[in-house]
C-alpha cells in the first residue's frame, strides 16, 4: 500500500461576515485522519486569497474536495476547482455538500469534477481517497459515489445512513482556531452538530433529500464530553449547535443540560428547534436548559399566514409561537425567528398577517430578534416542482445555480417593485427587531437612544406597511459607509 498522501478540502465563501471553523469539512476529515491522512482545510472565511491558499496546499496532495451549497458558494467552488485543474491536471477533484448530493449528474457534467459524494459523505469520501491515493481512478463499488468513466457518468449504489455515533472523533484541531477568533474580533465560538435530520416535512426544505425524514442523535454522554472538551480547549464563549431540530427528544435535551451542570461548564450554547417543541417543555425544564448555558434559540416560523403555512406543509399553531416567545423572555433565553418572504401564493393579506405576527411576538418578547430571507426554490425540496410550474427556470448547468441566494432571490411572482418592497420590509424588520448576528456590539448611552428611536420608527412603519421613501435605511447605510472609510471596529459582546 502506498504512503498516505495529504488531502485538501476547500470551503467556498457564502458571503457571510461570521467566521467559524467549517464543521462539514471537519466531519469529512474524521475518517481520513483516522486512516492516517493529513487533511488540509482551506476556508475562504479566513483566507484573503483562497485560490492561492488552495494551490499552495495542493503540494503533494492526492485529492481536492470542494464542498458546495446551492447559491454563491458554487461560483468560488468552480473558480478554485478550475485553478486547481490548470495547476495540477493530474489531480482528481471531488465535489460534495448539499448541492452536488442533490444534482450529482449535472455537477459531473462540469469538466472540473471527477466524482461526486452523494448524501452523507464521511465514509464515501474516505473510500474514494483510498482509491485515488493508490492511483486508481475507477470508483466502481464505492457506495454513494458518482464518477466519470470516459464520457459516461457512473452512479454507484446509494450508501445507507452511517450512525453518527459510529463515526470517528471529529478532529477540530486540524484548523487554526485562532484565525477565526481574530476574524470575529476575539469572540470565541464554533459550530457543533449533535444530531442529523428532522422528522418534519416542510415542503421548502431539502433536508429529506439527504437524510430522509429521520432524526438520528449523538449519545448524550458523548455530546456533553465533546462540547466540554472543545469549550475548555479553545476557551469558547459559545457553541452554536446547528442540529435541524435539537428538541425532538425532550428527555435527551434535559439529560444533556443536567450533565453540563454537573460538569460545571461555563460556555453558552445556541440551538435550533420549533416553537411547538419548546411549548412541550415545562417552565422548570426551560429554566434548567438556561442554567446549563442555553442562551439563544433559533426558530423557523417562516410566515404569519395560516394559509401560507398550510401550502408549505408547515404544521404550526401560531399560538405556540406567541407562548414560546413570552416564555423564553421570562426564562432569559433569547428567541430568534426566521421568516421567508415570497413563498408561492403569498399575497398582500398574507404579508400583513406576517407583520402582525412579528408585532405580536415583539410585544410578548421585546428582545425577540428576526432574521429574514426571500424564498429560494432549492432542488431536492418538495416544493421545487411547484416553483418550476410557476415559472422558475431550472438551471441547466452547475454554474447557473449560483444565483439562488435567499438574501436577494428574484422570482417570477416577485420582481420589480414587489421585490423592492419586500427588501424594504426586510430592512425595517432588521432595524425594528434587532436581527443580531453572532458577533455584535451592544450599543450603550447615546447610541442606544438612537437605536431605540430608529427601532420605534421602524415598528411604526411596519404596522402600516408604510415602507416607501426609507430615509432611516438610507441614513444607516450612509453611517455604515462612513465608519468603513475610517476603519471603525466595534467591540464584541455575547448577547
Amino acid at each position: 500500500m502506498s504512503a498516505r498522501k495529504p488531502v485538501v478540502l476547500f470551503f467556498p465563501s457564502y458571503y457571510s461576515d461570521e467566521a467559524a471553523p467549517p464543521l462539514a469539512l471537519i466531519h469529512l476529515a474524521a475518517p481520513l485522519v483516522a486512516r492516517g491522512h493529513e487533511v488540509r482545510i482551506v476556508d475562504s472565511a479566513v483566507e484573503d486569497d483562497p485560490e492561492k491558499a488552495v494551490l499552495q496546499a495542493l503540494d503533494g496532495a492526492c485529492a481536492l474536495g470542494v464542498s458546495m451549497v446551492t447559491g454563491p458558494m458554487i461560483t468560488q467552488g468552480v473558480s478554485v476547482a478550475a485553478a486547481a485543474r490548470a495547476a495540477r491536471p493530474d489531480l482528481p477533484v471531488v465535489a460534495g455538500g448539499w448541492h452536488p448530493s442533490i444534482l450529482p449528474e449535472q455537477t459531473l457534467r462540469s469538466p472540473l469534477f471527477d466524482a461526486v459524494v452523494k448524501g452523507q459523505g464521511e465514509i464515501t469520501l474516505a473510500e474514494i481517497v483510498e482509491r485515488w491515493n493508490e492511483g486508481e481512478r475507477d470508483l466502481t463499488g464505492v457506495a454513494g459515489a458518482f464518477f466519470k468513466r470516459g464520457a459516461d457518468i457512473v452512479a454507484n449504489t446509494p450508501r445507507g445512513y452511517t450512525d453518527i455515533n459510529a463515526l470517528p472523533r471529529r478532529p477540530f484541531e486540524i484548523v487554526d482556531f485562532e484565525r477565526y477568533a481574530s476574524r470575529c474580533h476575539g469572540f470565541r465560538w464554533l459550530l457543533y452538530c449533535s444530531s442529523h435530520g428532522c422528522p418534519w416535512d416542510c415542503s421548502y426544505c431539502s433536508n429529506a433529500s439527504v437524510y430522509g425524514r429521520n432524526w438520528k442523535p449523538l449519545h448524550a454522554d458523548r455530546t456533553v464530553d465533546e462540547m466540554s472538551d472543545l469549550a475548555a480547549r479553545y476557551r469558547l464563549d459559545v457553541i452554536d449547535i446547528i442540529d435541524d431540530n435539537y428538541l425532538v427528544r425532550r428527555d435527551r435535551a434535559v439529560e444533556i443540560a443536567e450533565k453540563l451542570l454537573s460538569k460545571g461548564t461555563t460556555f453558552g450554547y445556541f440551538i435550533q428547534t420549533r416553537t411547538d417543541q419548546v411549548d412541550r417543555l415545562s417552565d422548570d425544564e426551560l429554566k434548567l436548559l438556561r442554567r446549563s448555558g442555553l442562551k439563544r434559540i433559533f426558530f423557523g416560523i417562516e410566515s404569519g399566514s395560516k394559509r401560507v403555512l398550510q401550502t408549505v406543509n408547515k404544521r404550526l399553531d401560531l399560538e405556540t409561537a406567541y407562548r414560546t416567545a413570552e416564555r423564553c423572555h421570562r426564562a432569559g433565553v433569547e428567541a430568534s425567528f426566521n421568516l421567508i418572504f415570497g413563498l408561492p401564493g403569498e399575497d398582500d393579506s398574507d404579508l400583513r398577517d406576517t407583520i402582525a405576527m412579528v408585532d405580536t411576538i415583539g410585544q410578548r418578547n421585546p428582545d425577540a430578534a428576526f432574521f429574514t430571507n426571500i424564498f429560494s426554490p432549492y432542488p431536492g425540496s418538495p416544493i421545487f416542482p411547484e416553483a418550476v410550474r410557476l415559472g422558475v427556470q431550472e438551471p441547466a448547468s452547475l454554474e447557473e445555480w449560483a444565483i439562488f441566494y435567499p438574501k436577494i432571490q428574484k422570482l417570477p411572482w416577485l420582481e420589480g417593485k414587489a421585490h423592492a418592497r419586500i427588501q424594504r420590509i426586510r430592512d425595517y424588520i432588521r432595524i425594528g427587531y434587532s436581527a443580531r448576528k453572532m458577533v455584535v456590539h451592544r450599543p450603550e448611552g447615546f447610541k442606544d437612544l438612537v437605536r431605540r428611536a430608529f427601532q420605534a420608527m421602524a415598528r411604526f412603519r411596519l404596522r402600516r406597511l408604510a415602507v416607501g421613501f426609507p430615509v432611516e435605511v438610507w441614513a444607516l447605510r450612509a453611517w455604515k459607509e462612513v465608519k468603513g472609510l475610517f476603519g471603525t471596529r466595534e467591540p464584541v459582546v455575547i448577547n
